[in-house]
């Protein structure tokens, strides 16, 4: 029978109130109809107009209040506050909430409850702020670690409520600090389910995700990861997201959607869970099985998934930020990890694999987990016998759309052949007669192709490591040519003949580019330090090196710049060379009537101060800009004095001005040291 919410009815709630026969049946009856009434959104206006809102909230906190009272107040509130942010308003202004929350200790009102504290707070953010700061979490928690809400059965509307309060309480500014610091256990734990089975696919989802937003909170962290048992339970909550929920019939295609993104965050979680400062002391990876279930994730079939091989990677690479912990994974023969990144690397590369997906995260993470162990010294061998070359060169190509994913590849080559000729020699042979490649110009080597597509990409970082590893390649180049002790010949004979004077034909081009563009940049003053020491050392090539360095010199004015400020501290002494650049940047040749080299002054002038190269240093200093200026003066040296009929245009006078300034402004900073 259709009513209205008026003063009247207001007055019949107040009298059933205050006394007559049956008085509680009576008000329970009258509240009842008008639960039932302002299910009609039409008539929630109404219901505050009328002053009968009001009535309930005075109500509710009445001390031992009957039940059925109990359950018809809330009735009221909740289909009365669902979508009408005015009768939510009145309610926060009230402070019953917070009564409404003490109502929570009644286990019989729990499935009225909860809907209603879910209409009143649902897309209102001053109700979710206050049932936040009335401590709503805490008082859940302590309900679900009771025991007996487990899902599989009669609960899972309830825990799905549940599910639904948290994921709004979680953004609330004050929740972390007043959060139980166990919430995020209990939900991963309500996710591995019962002795009934796993959770549904949406309560599973609902609880990770509840879980994973809680961990964000760096506040609750060290709690959380004090105890082996909680990262377990993330672990395998993240196993079963991986695969207890593959072969659903007739899945909801949202769910599975959210569960996509429920392993995503596993991943990104166990990554900033596993870089925190106590997670390497608390599971060291030589004893923990917590850190160990990252080794079975990389190394075994069972858990053949990309989100799980990913964490693997990001986790045991935030593990192994010390050299002790990277060496002890490469050199343990219980472990080799390195092996495995490989193998995952070349099954990932492969076309015809189907078992694992090859996505861009998978990649960057194997490649920037080799990354962390090729930085000790005595890992890159074995690293780059089992990466080097056909492996890492096809990882070059095959990630070409994948600029971040290439610049990992061309980063790890870089270090994997700092000082470290072994590897330098495989990255130099010709590339072999089964590799595949794209290129339409003739690849004479491994190293050719990565300078050709070092060169190519539109990164500069890409650009920046290649060039870096550049550098490195000529270091070992000059190095072996050099120095007679422990020596690991980098070239082979039958590859390229007795001298490098071929191979730099070849790759001089190619490296003289390179060493070109570290010059030049601004970014990153010790690399063109580095650079400078470099050339110096091809300079004194006397078997094909010098021609790097001519070919550096003669194309643009840039690099002459460069040199010039780093031997005199000023371009001036270059000028010379604006009147010869045309719109290319290069240098047209000028015939000099009176050429005449004059290599016995130059050599008089080296050996009188004697000029060697010097290892650059890694930060400004005095100390650095001497030897800028000491590796200018060795390579401007030792091109007047060998190849000065080979410098283009105005150059040689160019170059002996800056011998001549640097000369003196050498001797000034030996003076004063």
């Amino acid at each position: 029978m259709a009513f209205t919410l008026n003063e009247n009815l207001l007055s019949q709630l107040e009298a059933a109130w205050n006394g007559g026969d049956k008085p509680l049946d009576s008000l329970a009856g009258l509240l009842e109809r008008i639960g039932d009434g302002v299910r009609d959104p039409s008539l929630r206006d109404s219901l505050r107009e009328a002053g009968i809102l009001d009535f309930v909230l005075k109500v509710l906190p009445t001390e031992e209040l009957d039940l059925s009272l109990k359950r018809q107040c809330l009735r009221v509130l909740g289909n009365g506050c669902a979508d009408c942010d005015e009768n939510r308003a009145k309610l926060v202004e009230s402070g019953q909430l917070r009564t409404v929350i003490r109502f929570l200790n009644d286990r019989s009102l729990l499935p009225l409850l909860l809907p209603v504290l879910y209409n009143v707070i649902v897309d209102y953010e001053p109700a979710q702020l206050q049932v936040c700061e009335a401590g709503l979490s805490k008082a859940l928690v302590a309900l679900l670690q009771e025991g007996s809400l487990q899902p599989g059965g009669d609960h899972d509307q309830v825990l799905h409520l549940i599910n639904n309060i948290f994921e709004l309480l979680v953004s609330q500014k004050p929740e972390p600090e007043l959060a139980d610091p166990s919430t995020p256990a209990v939900f991963l734990a309500l996710a591995g389910g019962s002795p009934s089975g796993l959770p549904s696919l949406e309560l599973f989802n609902g609880f990770c995700t509840v879980a994973l937003a809680y961990l964000t909170y760096e506040s609750l962290q060290p709690s959380f990861l004090s105890s082996a048992s909680n990262i377990f339970h993330l672990q395998q909550a993240f196993y079963n997201a991986c695969f207890s929920y593959e072969n659903l019939p007739e899945p909801d295609l949202d769910d599975l959607d959210q569960l996509k993104t429920v392993c995503t965050t596993f991943v990104t979680l166990l990554a900033d869970l596993s870089a925190h400062p106590s997670f390497s002391e608390l599971y060291p990876i030589s004893s923990s099985p917590v850190s160990r279930k990252f080794l079975l994730w990389l190394s075994s079939d069972e858990f053949a998934n990309q989100h799980l091989r990913t964490a693997a990677c990001l986790c045991l690479g935030n593990l192994s930020r010390s050299d002790e912990a990277s060496t002890a994974l490469v050199a343990d023969p219980d472990l080799h990890v390195h092996t495995y990144l490989a193998s995952l690397l070349a099954q990932a590369l492969d076309p015809s694999n189907n078992a694992v997906p090859a996505t861009p995260q998978l990649l960057h993470a194997i490649l920037s987990f080799a990354k962390n162990l090729a930085i000790p010294q005595g890992n890159k061998i074995p690293i780059g016998e089992a990466f080097l070359p056909d492996l890492l060169a096809g990882a070059w190509i095959k990630t070409a759309v994948q600029p971040q994913v290439q610049f990992a590849a061309v980063s790890l080559a870089r270090l994997l052949v700092v000082n470290a000729p072994g590897n330098v020699a495989k990255l130099c042979k010709p590339l072999a007669a089964a590799f595949k490649h794209t290129e339409k110009e003739e690849v004479k080597s491994y190293f050719h192709l990565l300078m050709t597509l070092g060169a190519r990409s539109d990164l500069e970082p890409t650009k920046i490591e290649t060039a870096r590893g550049v550098m490195s390649v000529v270091r070992a180049l000059q190095a072996s040519a050099h120095e007679g002790e422990d020596k690991v010949e980098v070239l082979d004979e039958k590859d390229w003949g007795t001298t490098r004077e071929e191979f730099y034909e070849l790759h001089g081009p190619l490296i003289a580019k390179h060493l070109t563009h570290l010059l030049a940049q601004e970014k990153y003053p010790a690399l063109r330090s580095e650079v400078l020491f470099v050339l110096a050392l091809l300079a004194r090539s006397t078997d094909g090196g010098a021609s790097v360095v001519l070919r550096v010199l003669n194309v643009g004015t840039e690099a002459v710049k460069k040199l010039a400020v780093a031997v005199t501290g000023s371009v001036e002494v270059a000028a010379g060379l604006e009147s010869e650049s045309g719109d290319s940047g290069r240098i047209e040749e000028v015939k000099d009537e009176k050429e005449e080299d004059k290599p016995a002054e130059v050599t008089s002038i080296m050996e009188g101060l004697n000029l060697n190269p010097q290892q650059a240093e890694t930060k400004p200093s005095a100390a650095a800009t001497a030897k800028d200026r000491e590796n200018g003066l060795v390579l401007v040296a030792e091109i007047l004095r060998t190849h000065s009929s080979e410098l283009k245009g105005p150059r040689k006078n160019v170059f002996e001005e800056i011998l001549k300034t640097g000369t003196g402004l050498l001797q000034e900073d030996r003076k004063g040291h």
